[in-house]
């Protein structure tokens, strides 16, 4: 979390839409593994209700797989038939 205000982060969860997007795959190409792409896949892991499948492609030069992988499937994930595919 940030630096921002307690409150700040609960008007933010009560606003986000995300929990009531029918969303059910989630394609992810040229995954890099930053801090604010690990960011963005722990938010939508941790909000997409319907959420099934999650496919990541990696970037073609990146040679930490093994350890992406570890971050990302340690991430929360909200709901319990979501799966990741790495392609």
């Amino acid at each position: 979390m940030s630096c921002a205000p307690f409150w700040f982060w609960l008007i933010y969860d009560i606003l986000c839409c995300l929990g009531a997007c029918p969303v059910n795959v989630l394609e992810i190409s040229e995954y890099g593994g930053s801090f604010q792409e690990l960011k963005q896949m722990r938010h939508f892991s941790g909000k997409l209700k319907c959420l099934e499948t999650v496919k990541v492609g990696f970037n073609s030069d990146n040679n930490n797989r093994e350890f992406l992988w570890a971050n990302l499937l340690a991430l929360p994930r909200v709901s319990a038939k979501c799966n990741l595919h790495f392609i």
